[in-house]
């Protein structure tokens, strides 16, 4: 595959010299795009089959979450501070973490 990259390489860097003062970043997408077909051609092809393919029958393994994850306590005054730092939905009011820039 070190051959295929190196080809590549080298069709881009004979663009690069042929567009050579200009901006070419997207001159070199646009050319990389419209030719990828001509950089692929010498790319040998593997197919993979994943094992994930198949289907398994009967039941699963995990029940579908049966118990419940119990919310965390809090006490009063946990909930008062909560209540104090937010507004009525819940929300942080606008610039809660600014920073000072001039002190």
């Amino acid at each position: 595959s070190s051959t295929v990259k190196q080809s590549i390489l080298d069709k881009l860097m004979v663009e690069v010299e042929a567009n050579l003062g200009t901006a070419m970043t997207y001159t070199l997408f646009e050319y990389a795009k419209d030719n990828k077909e001509l950089f692929m051609e010498n790319q040998p092809v593997h197919t993979v089959t994943s094992a994930s393919n198949s289907i398994a029958i009967g039941t699963p393994d995990v029940p579908a979450s049966k118990k419940k994850d119990k919310k965390e306590q809090l006490s009063k005054t946990q909930k008062r501070k909560l209540a104090d730092k937010t507004d009525h939905k819940g929300e942080l009011p606008r610039g809660w973490n600014w920073v000072d820039v001039i002190k």
